[in-house]
């Protein structure tokens, strides 16, 4: 995947990035407010953007020109938006598992962004 004229950049930061990502618990914060345990409350909706990511990355310190850099190691793991976190960069996630869930039962996959998960 080309990811612009950063890309070596990127890649030599992405291992760097990855450990900030789960020394903050990135992924497991975002997994909880896109898919939460049964009466725990409403799940967040992935708009088709970084709005919660961007979130939770701000109260965990990390400010605006490291959210530039870690937004780009995101993009070059596959994931353009919120979910595609969880689908596509996180090893495993409830979120991902649901998604699977429902394709073993035939059931529609994957919302459109801005549709309950």
């Amino acid at each position: 995947m080309d990811i612009g004229p950063d890309s070596d950049l990127i890649a030599s930061i992405t291992p760097d990035v990855m450990t900030c990502f789960r020394r903050s618990h990135f992924f497991e914060r975002l997994d909880d407010l896109m898919c939460t345990d049964g009466d725990s409350g409403q799940r967040e909706v992935c708009g088709g953007d970084y709005k919660i990511s961007k979130r939770i990355l701000k109260a965990a310190g990390f400010d605006s020109e490291d959210l530039k850099d870690m937004l780009a190691v995101l993009r070059a793991q596959g994931a353009c938006c919120d979910c595609e976190v969880l689908y596509n960069v996180t090893e495993s996630s409830r979120l991902k598992a649901e998604y699977w869930k429902r394709q073993a039962l035939g059931t529609v996959a994957k919302p459109k962004h801005g549709e309950a998960q």
